[in-house]
Parts: structure tokens; C-alpha cells; sequence
């Protein structure tokens, strides 16, 4: 059974990805509507990593972010995707592919954690909404 800070640390982690996913095809596109929503979407993603960074350091715990190597490989991948392909659905296709991961994991995650604070459940909750609204926004781009 996983505990609730690492649950805390998950959410962190997953906003943090999230975060990267974006600021990594950000400068590859051309559509002012797509830009726009990928902003939102980065605000969205800061907030969910800052409120549960605090709620970490709140319990003693300092958040534990990404590994150089996750942030690497995520940024190394993006780019090569977005440089052969800038199309508007193509990254669409990339940031629906990245929230389907986070949403799997998050619900594993969740599984795993026997969660008593309703205050972790709720930032839980909110990133699991955030991920899937963020990916029925990106659909209007396919």
C-alpha cells in the first residue's frame, strides 16, 4: 500500500511531466487556438505541482521532481516528433497520448493508496479531471 505523500509526490511528478510535455511542443506550432490551449493547459499543470509540493512540504517532505533522465528522454522525444510533424493534430495526438499515460498511471496509483485526507483526495481527483478534460480539448485538433 502506497502512502498518501507519495500519492502527493505522483501528483507532482505528473504535473511536472505534463508541464514539459508542453513547454517541449509549445514552440512547434503555428495555431493560435492550439497555443492558446496548451498555455491553459501549463497554468492547469503548474497549479496542480504547486499545490502539491506544499501539501508535501506541509507534511515534512520535500517534493521529489523528475529525474534528469525523465525530463531528457521526454523533451529528446517530443522534439523529434514535433520537428518531422508540426501539424496542429499531430500535437494534439502527442499531448492526448502524454494525459492517457497520466491517467493510467494516476488511477494505479490512486488503486494503490489508501487515502484518508480529503484534501489529497481531492488534488487527485482534480488531476485526474484535469488530465481528461485536457484531453478532450486537444480531440478538437485531430
Amino acid at each position: 500500500m502506497l502512502s498518501e505523500n507519495q500519492l502527493l509526490n505522483h501528483i507532482y511528478q505528473t504535473a511536472e511531466m505534463g508541464r514539459e510535455g508542453i513547454q517541449s511542443v509549445l514552440k512547434y506550432t503555428d495555431e493560435p487556438k492550439l497555443a492558446s490551449a496548451l498555455n491553459s493547459q501549463l497554468t492547469e499543470y503548474e497549479q496542480l505541482k504547486n499545490a502539491a509540493g506544499s501539501m508535501l512540504q506541509e507534511r515534512g517532505e520535500p517534493p521529489k521532481g523528475l529525474g534528469p533522465v525523465a525530463k531528457a528522454s521526454s523533451e529528446v522525444m517530443s522534439t523529434v516528433k514535433a520537428m518531422t510533424d508540426r501539424s496542429a493534430a499531430n500535437i494534439a495526438e502527442m499531448m492526448i497520448q502524454g494525459s492517457t499515460m497520466g491517467v493510467t498511471k494516476s488511477l494505479r496509483t490512486m488503486r494503490d493508496c489508501d487515502v484518508r485526507d480529503a484534501g489529497v483526495r481531492r488534488l487527485a481527483d482534480k488531476l485526474l479531471k484535469t488530465e481528461q478534460a485536457n484531453i478532450e480539448e486537444m480531440k478538437r485538433f485531430l
